[in-house]
């Protein structure tokens, strides 16, 4: 696959405009940007043997659980038409025309995952929305431009990729400057794993600054975006109280 499908860019801009307009999308970034730096904070590789598996499921659960109370308990989600629920332990958002379940980018990716061999819908929620994504995708594209054999309308220039209503809000953040980054796409079966994906938001360095000027992905770019080598997030520990010197 050389490229994303243009229709499916396409999709995932509109719903795009139409998170940043309710809100959702600063939302999104506000509540990971809050969770990620509270677990960095407790994150403890020398007195609690954590490692990066135990930041990411924490920090996934912790996500989960204050996004689904905090849409539940908001007026405004209400009265923009969102609303959140639990599946398989994960919070899905519901707006209308699409659905929205949060992926965190595996840790060794930093914040430049590759999203061509970092990711992988093998059971659970996310196969079933690929697989949703799929089935509507891979059925409906081989009409288009064609006549079809029943009485169904199908309008022209309309792609079946606009039809697609499963969309992952996939998020990274990097242990040693606190920053994240986030991205919406379409996932889908096979070994291409995604229709499409479009950059949501980038943290700059200096405070209150975001940007998605610098996180275009690119289906065929390696781990990290074309490197070939995904960085290694280096682990700041804090000194140990007590006797002894510091680690």
């Amino acid at each position: 696959m050389e490229s994303w499908d243009p229709d499916g860019v396409a999709r995932l801009e509109s719903i795009r405009d139409m998170l940043g307009e309710v809100g959702l999308t600063d939302f999104l970034r506000e509540e990971i940007g809050a969770v990620w730096t509270a677990n960095r904070d407790r994150h403890e590789p020398e007195e609690l043997y954590d490692d990066s598996w135990t930041l990411a499921s924490q920090s996934s659960r912790n996500l989960a659980n204050r996004i689904l109370a905090r849409v539940q308990g908001d007026d405004r989600w209400r009265s923009a038409g969102v609303s959140a629920s639990k599946e398989h332990n994960a919070t899905v958002l519901h707006l209308p025309g699409c659905e929205i379940r949060m992926v965190k980018a595996p840790a060794r990716a930093g914040r430049r995952p590759g999203f061509a061999s970092d990711f992988e819908w093998s059971s659970g929620a996310r196969l079933d929305a690929a697989s949703r994504n799929h089935a509507v995708y891979a059925a409906m594209a081989p009409m288009l431009g064609m006549a079809s054999l029943f009485e169904v309308e199908q309008p022209d220039g309309v792609h079946p990729v606009h039809a697609c209503r499963d969309v992952f809000a996939v998020w990274a953040g990097d242990l040693t400057s606190g920053l994240t980054a986030g991205w919406f796409g379409l996932p889908t079966t096979g070994p291409d794993r995604w229709i499409a994906v479009v950059p949501a938001w980038w943290d700059e360095p200096n405070p209150g600054s975001v940007s998605t000027d610098e996180v275009t992905p690119q289906p065929d770019s390696g781990p990290s975006f074309g490197s070939g080598v995904a960085p290694t997030p280096s682990v700041t520990l804090k000194p140990q109280t007590g006797k002894g010197n510091p680690q």
